[in-house]
């Protein structure tokens, strides 16, 4: 892999400079310990539940996080037993990791903070780590497979790699968003203004769920140059390529089609599949689409299932338990087989996902042709009347990944 030097440290540049001005992980250190504590509240359920990757995990582990910013993704894990090392290119940003760390970690002592970018940082003595980890930054290089690479090598045999960052198809929706900024602006404060103008209802949604300025959000969002968001399939293949396996993800990509037993060999590992490149295409339509809550998005695709559901149930209930005292009609079974047969008609239930990429890709085009008139007032009115495009969550921008690497890589 051959890198250039000079990209990676024009790139480096350009975003200390952006986050420099509008620091996007400051979440609760500049409010109070009540804001604290939801915070972490959160964290316990999205690691547990989500991550499948419980607080226990971090107890006694050495980490370390790259990016680590103001210290806000890393002190929750110090304080559930891990031993920190934070690096993170930005002076501003980890001056306010310390006093973080300061006033919520265990044993402030034990956590050491390095400023450096990733690609500038060398472990003392080629050391290893429990964990490495590492959350919407890779995004932000100018080379972000070798960054990925870079980290994973530090992983101990046996150890972790929780990575996570925004995914190209769930970003498409924010990338036109991009585009027409660019088109209308040229400096930060114009930036800022355009957003406001244009996506004022996708900032305030932002603002609801992220505790953080809009001026911070159009930053992150809008303002930042490099935005060079990774598929599945990359993060996938870099996974193999750095001898780690998937451990979890969140979202989840991986349709569920899988049926193997516990005991079958040879075991299915979709991270180590090269022609499965492609596993998570379908979700990542879903990612691109994305406008409202699960909640209210999945009963409109499992409401077609019911039928299918209740004649599945009928046929296997009838047969269950079967031994030599039971008795089976042949003619009642054939009825029940033929309602399933007929009921599977159901299995088309993604045709209001087809149905709605094929609205959101109309006003996608009519969009892009709107932005080059250049007539921001018609743009905005556009926005206003579109189904799909630019509504509620704009798409699924981050995705999160958990791999280990296997002790036979020692």
């Amino acid at each position: 892999m051959i890198l250039n030097k000079g990209k990676i440290k024009k790139t480096e540049s350009e975003t200390l400079k952006t986050f420099q001005e509008e620091i996007p992980s400051q979440y609760f250190s500049h409010k109070n310990k009540a804001a604290y504590r939801d915070y972490v509240r959160n964290a316990e359920f999205v690691y547990r539940e989500l991550f499948k990757f419980p607080p226990q995990m971090f107890r006694g582990a050495e980490l370390i996080d790259f990016g680590a910013g103001t210290g806000e993704n890393t002190v929750y894990l110090a304080s559930w037993g891990a031993k920190c090392t934070l690096v993170e290119m930005n002076p501003k940003a980890q001056s306010i990791s310390k006093e973080v760390f300061k006033k919520y970690a265990r044993n402030f002592d034990d956590h050491t903070f390095i400023c450096s970018s990733i690609f500038d940082y060398s472990p003392e003595s080629g050391k290893l780590y429990d964990i490495v980890h590492c959350r919407a930054v890779l995004s932000h290089t100018a080379a972000k497979e070798a960054a990925f690479q870079k980290i994973a090598r530090m992983v101990k045999p046996g150890g972790f790699l929780i990575f996570g960052d925004p995914n190209k198809a769930g970003g498409f929706q924010n990338m036109l968003q991009r585009f027409a900024v660019y088109h209308f602006a040229s400096t930060p404060d114009e930036m800022v203004k355009v957003c406001e103008f244009l996506f004022k209802e996708d900032i305030d949604r932002s603002e609801k769920f992220i505790p953080r300025t809009r001026r911070a959000i159009i930053f992150d969002r809008w303002v930042i140059q490099s935005q060079d968001d990774s598929s599945v399939a990359e993060v996938v293949g870099w996974m193999k390529s750095g001898g780690l396996r998937l451990y979890s993800s969140y979202p989840l990509f991986a349709v569920p089609l899988r049926g193997d037993s516990q005991h079958h060999q040879p075991k299915f590992d979709a991270a180590s599949v090269s022609n499965l490149a492609n596993l998570g295409a379908l979700t990542e339509l879903v990612w691109m689409l994305q406008t409202e809550s699960d909640s209210k998005a999945f009963p409109k695709f499992m409401s077609g299932l019911n039928p299918l559901a209740a004649a599945l149930a009928n046929i296997t209930s009838y047969v269950a338990n079967f031994n030599k005292n039971t008795k089976l009609d042949a003619g009642r079974f054939q009825e029940l087989s033929r309602a399933l047969a007929k009921s599977s008609d159901a299995l088309n239930f993604l045709q209001p996902l087809r149905e709605k990429l094929l609205r959101a890709l109309g006003e996608a085009d009519e969009f892009v042709s709107l932005v080059y008139t250049s007539d921001l007032k018609k743009l905005r009115k556009f926005i206003e009347k579109t189904e799909v495009l630019f509504k509620g969550a704009c798409g699924v921008r981050h995705a999160d990944f958990i791999a280990y690497k296997p002790i036979e890589n020692r």
